[in-house]
């Protein structure tokens, strides 16, 4: 864990900082998973309740659906939050792509991120970018297109819609003015674990923001 959230500052009796971290960080994969396992709570409720073929196949669809959703999460969120094997360990590009491409599907929002050749990207980085993703959506809520540029030097999530834009929370949080170590915001716990990764990789994040469009700059 980075050296800002190894423990509270001297004199602190209070939860150690890096349990903080982790507690945020299972209340954010709680969050985002009880919808679609409660659906699937729900659709198994009614096909026990209903014996009308068209109601029991309609519940079926119901848990088809969520449990496709929850598996989707699961492996996204797995992908940008853990660390198995360590950040110096491989993750093909290619299959992050995929699970944000599959994460983004019921969002309102594009995912246009382009297949290149990334196979210099370490686990790290590419860690980086699922949660700058997830930080570049809470940008989106009304739709619009969400980008992912890896080809240059510096990294770019860029995100484009008439009403874009990135809260002054996500902001200060992605760029270190709110440390890690401080956060207490479980919804926005991807820009606090983005700062970290950027830092253990001995990158800064920059954003960006005009009319129309942010973009966050990581180099």
């Amino acid at each position: 864990m980075h050296n800002s959230l190894r423990k509270a500052e001297s004199g602190d009796r209070s939860m150690p900082t890096d349990l903080t971290f982790t507690s945020l960080i299972c209340s954010r994969l709680c969050h985002d998973l009880v919808g679609p396992v409660g659906a699937i709570a729900n659709g198994i409720e009614l096909m026990e309740m209903e014996d009308d073929p068209d109601m029991a196949g309609d519940a079926l669809d119901l848990l088809r659906h969520s449990a496709t959703n929850a598996s989707r999460r699961l492996t996204f969120l797995r992908l940008a939050f853990g660390s198995s094997g360590g950040d110096d360990m491989p993750l093909p590009v290619r299959d992050a792509r995929r699970a944000a491409e599959d994460f983004f599907d019921d969002h309102r929002l594009e995912l246009k991120w382009p297949e290149t050749d990334e196979s210099g990207v370490n686990k790290g980085r590419v860690r980086l970018v699922l949660n700058l993703l997830m930080a570049g959506a809470s940008g989106l809520v009304r739709g619009g297109d969400l980008m992912v540029d890896l080809t240059s030097d510096v990294l770019i999530v860029k995100g484009v819609h008439e009403r874009a834009g990135l809260s002054e929370q996500v902001v200060d949080a992605l760029e270190g003015r709110t440390p890690a170590s401080t956060g207490e915001d479980a919804r926005i716990i991807e820009c606090f674990l983005a700062q970290i990764l950027a830092d253990n990789e001995g990158l800064t994040i920059k954003v960006e923001q005009g009319a129309g469009q942010f973009v966050i700059l990581v180099g």
